[in-house]
């Protein structure tokens, strides 16, 4: 095995954990972990979901994952400034 599979599976299977199960982001009813683009799109057309929530959550979820994966190696400290930002 390479040393690029030894990164990538490690990245494929965190991305698989954090597109699937049946999780809300705490506090709000948009179910993030189900959504599909289509979804994502029409919450925030109507409100029900900000660029902040949903950065939140991948951030949370990196957190509480990635002890165990160890798929990312870094994430932006800026995020949720920028998030805001584009809101």
């Amino acid at each position: 095995m390479s040393i690029h599979s030894h990164v990538f599976t490690p990245f494929l299977l965190l991305l698989v954990l954090l597109l699937s199960g049946t999780n809300a982001v705490t506090g709000h009813a948009f179910p993030i972990k189900k959504a599909t683009v289509h979804d994502f799109h029409m919450a925030f057309k109507q409100n029900i979901l900000t660029s902040r929530h949903l950065v939140e959550f991948y951030l949370g979820e990196i957190h509480k994952l990635n002890p165990i994966l160890h798929g990312v190696i870094e994430v932006n400290p800026d995020a949720i400034l920028q998030v805001d930002n584009a809101d």
